[in-house]
């Protein structure tokens, strides 16, 4: 555990945002960053999170932030590191003529932003993924580069090379709140301590909200939670099997340990506050089996095999989400020299690599590799203090997050 009490950047939070951004940050030439973390490093939400890297998006901006995250672990695995990523290629279903013409829509643009992205048809994606039942009307987009990552992984690799580039990274040490004078942020206060800093990036997943409020600022973004299960082994899955999204069932899947795990989103979800629960752990996440139960059958109409396995085990945590379905990434306005890094949307994994490098030139003042615009932590303007607005609009973001056209 460190005790040092001096940084030139403080960053709250050690799961995988805080990691990549201290990792940005030493690149940049910033050695004199200090991440606090009141657990153990990526032990929260990160831990829970399926690792999903897809570039398939709708915006450019959204695909060069995961663009980014693939440049990082081709350099990370470059150094000598496990970063944890299996290029498996991803499939995404159309199952209705309306699904198509997005998926159609969506391919087309992914090409536009320099992604590999083609259209296959029902023999192809039975190929590419042994035990599909696809429709043969309607084609499936495919992109090879896609996969996932084991997310502790990932971020001990992150946190690793950051260490490599002379961060420090405190263990144990919770973060009570932001020091603010004179309108500008000053250090933090912890339990075992001050800490002064020039600048302070608030990177604590659910908690993002709660310390920036003591600031005197707001994080327009609300923890969702968001599951998934584990299935036993299955025989016929192949070792090549790829990331699988089927919109039209609210579900994603990959494999695991020679089964599949296997990811809903809830129409109903469960926004939860963390201000109002001073004890609240990720571990203590409240699970839900009945998602399971109502989405399953609409999922085994694809995938038939998944009927002849048990689900052996889960996850479940609480990823932040925000109004428009973009991370909240930058200044925060009103305080000077205080920073945020969250809103992960369900792409925390997929996006770390990119947030981590807006955060740091937004820091050191870089001039922009990335358009900062739509992440602006300010961009909903008064609407960011209306607590009730935004928790509304993030569970719809949640409940919508496969709506057609959305993304």
């Amino acid at each position: 555990m460190s005790r040092q009490n001096t940084a030139r950047v403080a960053i709250v939070g050690g799961g995988i945002l805080g990691c990549a951004a201290a990792y940005h940050l030493a690149r940049a030439g910033v050695g004199d960053v200090l991440v606090l973390e009141r657990d153990e490093l990526n032990a929260a939400t990160t831990s829970q999170a399926a690792g999903l890297i897809g570039q398939l998006r709708t915006s450019a901006v959204k695909s060069a932030i995961v663009g980014q995250t693939l440049a990082d672990i081709a350099t990370l695995e470059a150094d000598g590191l496990v970063s944890g990523f299996k290029r498996t290629g991803s499939l995404r279903l159309a199952l209705t003529p309306e699904r198509e013409a997005e998926t159609r829509a969506q391919v087309a643009a992914a090409r536009r932003f320099g992604v590999d992205a083609t259209l296959v048809g029902a023999d192809d994606a039975r190929r590419l993924a042994p035990g599909l039942e696809v429709p043969k009307d309607h084609p499936a987009a495919w992109m090879p580069n896609d996969g996932y990552a084991e997310p502790y992984t990932l971020a001990t690799a992150y946190a690793t090379a950051a260490r490599r580039g002379g961060v420090t990274f405190a263990t144990g040490r919770e973060v009570l709140g932001v020091r603010v004078a004179a309108g500008r942020a000053r250090g933090v206060t912890t339990g075992g301590g001050e800490v002064d800093a020039d600048a302070v990036v608030i990177a604590a997943g659910a908690w993002s909200g709660v310390i920036a409020a003591r600031a005197g600022t707001a994080v327009p973004a609300f923890p969702v939670r968001h599951q998934a299960w584990v299935t036993a082994p299955m025989d016929w899955l192949t070792p090549t099997f790829p990331v699988v999204r089927v919109p039209d069932r609210l579900a994603y899947l990959r494999p695991e340990v020679g089964g599949l795990m296997l990811g809903f989103f809830e129409t109903t979800p469960l926004g939860v506050d963390v201000a109002a629960r001073a004890d609240f752990a990720v571990a203590a996440t409240p699970r839900d089996r009945d998602v399971l139960t109502a989405h399953a059958p609409g999922l085994m109409e694809v995938i038939p095999g998944l009927g002849e396995a048990p689900v052996v085990g889960g996850t479940a945590g609480v990823p932040t989400y925000t109004p428009d379905g973009h991370f909240v990434v930058g200044a925060l306005p009103g305080v000077a020299g205080l920073f945020v890094a969250t809103g992960c949307c369900a792409h925390g994994i997929a996006g770390a690599g990119g947030v981590g490098r807006a955060l740091a030139e937004a820091v050191t003042g870089e001039a922009a590799t990335l358009d900062p615009g739509p992440m602006a932590p300010g961009r909903f303007g008064a609407q960011a203090w209306d607590a009730l607005w935004v928790r509304v609009a993030c569970e719809e973001t949640y409940a919508r997050y496969y709506e057609l056209v959305r993304r």
